[in-house]
Order: structure tokens, then sequence, then C-alpha cells
């Protein structure tokens, strides 16, 4: 019997919004979420809520987008706040076709004008006895920013990740 594999996407929403914030365009790119077929989803700039775009933007989803795309495909979903701003907030999304054992989301900005975490989820495949550690990371756009990043998430792994464990770590890393 052939083992099923486990499919992975990680995509930066941009808050829902094309290149320049000209068009709102979530639901275009839920059907193209959908149709890639994963199992797990890691995604950065997911709009937790915003208060002025629920007035302003014609189709704008009545709940988060996280839970917007993952309606009736992916139960299971964990979500982060990174940045926190009068209208509402955005951060780091993982959805999933298994459930949770557990997730915390770390904050890993080394500035205090910057708003960047990471999201560390435990998830347990039906097929397997082991837990499989995810962990959804955008990293700050300077490159001085990203090493502590990375030395951060580092950590994280060290002192929570046991070195036999499977770990799945997608996101956007900003290493243009």
């Amino acid at each position: 019997m052939k083992e099923k594999g486990l499919r992975v996407l990680t995509y930066n929403i941009h808050k829902g919004f094309n290149a320049g914030n000209r068009s709102f365009v979530l639901h275009q790119i839920r059907e193209a979420l959908i149709a890639a077929d994963a199992d797990l989803l890691f995604l950065q700039e997911m709009q937790g809520e915003h208060q002025r775009h629920e007035k302003r933007v014609e189709d704008w989803p009545d709940r988060s987008q996280f839970e917007f795309i993952a309606e009736g495909v992916w139960p299971f979903f964990a979500y982060g706040k990174n940045a926190i701003y009068d209208a509402g907030h955005h951060g780091n999304a993982i959805l999933s076709k298994y459930p949770f054992q557990s997730w915390e989301n770390i904050n890993v900005s080394p500035f205090p004008w910057a708003s960047r975490s990471l999201l560390h989820g435990v998830i347990r495949l039906p097929q397997s006895d082991q837990d499989v550690h995810v962990v959804c990371i955008h990293f700050g756009l300077m490159g001085k920013e990203r090493r502590l990043q990375i030395g951060k998430l580092c950590d994280r792994i060290d002192s929570h990740v046991p070195h036999d464990a499977p770990l799945i770590v997608a996101g956007d890393f900003n290493d243009w």
C-alpha cells in the first residue's frame, strides 16, 4: 500500500490585495489555494480584522481572512497576530486538514517598530504516531533584522522541537 505524502504550500497573501493594492483578490486567492489541494497552508499577511476595509471593500468576508479561506477545506487553523493597529490586525496563519495538538505565536521583532512573529504549531498526522512541528514565519526586510530573526527561530527549534521530530519551516523569508 502506497503511503500518502503531505502536501504543503506557503503564500504571502498581502492582506488579500494584488500588487499595488489596486484590487481586492482574496476570493481568487482562495480558489487558487483550494485548487492546489495542500494539506497544510502557511500564510503570511493574513488580515484578522480590518474595520475600515469591512466597510469600504465590497466583497470583504464577514469573518477573518483565515476563517474565510479555511472554510470547508481546512477545519483546523492557528492564527498569530503580528501587527495590531486601530483598525484591526494582521499576522501569520497555518491552515491544516489535521488537528493541532498545540500552537504558540512568538514575537521575533528585534526592533520596537517592527511587527514580526513566528507561529509554531504541533500537528499529529493520522498515519503517524509522531508529532510534526510546523512553523510559519514572515521575516523582516532588512538583513540585520532577518539575521536576528533566524537566531530566534533556531533558538525556538533547539528549545521546543525534539531532534528526531519532523519539522516544517515555511513562510516569507524576504530574501530577495
